[in-house]
């Protein structure tokens, strides 16, 4: 990795930011305390708190890091279990995300998602078990897979009961009209109702998202 990849990486406005909480956990303990391990999650974490890693796919971190895509599955994982997301709503705006390029699947009547960061998964995985049912992931383990009545619960949980109204009763027609273009009206208008929800400006980013999507 050279010069110009790492500041691609880092924004200029960010990079004295991310210096500046770098040495402050190195040196937390005095110089050389950290462990390797240690060293190497704080700066995946710094990397994805300041950088652009968070945007990107597992195989393209894997890519520009030059490691495999295991690790970049242990270090998403890891990273945040030791500097937890300090954004407010950080697990909500993730599975919107997801829920934004779900798709339907006719035969089984599930709606499938991928959900490569492990972190987001595995607490999708404790809310739904929570609330009565387990994602099937038994085909590919960042394939998220729930019935509708599951997604109906897991939504009104995450986004409130009116969010969750408004998927049964979009779907419930979808369900007389089963075609690819109506699944997507219905998604688009639950994605963008639990975004008002959630706030923080995502629905803007999540409105560009529709604008360009071809289904």
């Amino acid at each position: 990795m050279n010069r110009e990849d790492i500041e691609a990486i880092v924004p200029e406005r960010s990079r004295a930011e991310f210096a500046l909480a770098f040495l402050l956990e190195y040196l937390k303990d005095g110089f050389g305390a950290s462990s390797k391990r240690g060293t190497d999650l704080h700066l995946f974490h710094l990397l994805d708190r300041y950088g652009h890693l968070d945007k990107l796919d597992n195989a393209q971190v894997s890519h520009l890091l030059q490691i495999t895509e295991a690790r970049v599955k242990s270090y998403r994982y890891e990273s945040k279990l030791r500097f937890p997301p300090d954004e407010e709503k950080f697990l909500e705006r993730r599975i919107l995300w997801c829920l934004a390029r779900s798709e339907f699947d006719y035969e089984s009547k599930r709606i499938r998602f991928i959900v490569e960061d492990p972190y987001v998964r595995k607490d999708l995985a404790a809310r739904s078990k929570r609330i009565g049912g387990v994602p099937d992931s038994s085909f590919n383990s960042e394939i998220v897979s729930l019935r509708i009545d599951q997604l109906v619960a897991l939504i009104e949980s995450l986004y409130g009961d009116e969010t969750g109204k408004t998927f049964k009763t979009g779907f419930d027609k979808l369900a007389k009209e089963d075609t690819k273009i109506k699944f997507a009206e219905v998604r688009k208008a639950v994605v963008l109702g639990a975004a008002k929800a959630v706030g923080g400006g995502i629905t803007k980013a999540l409105k560009a998202h529709f604008s360009g999507d071809p289904t």
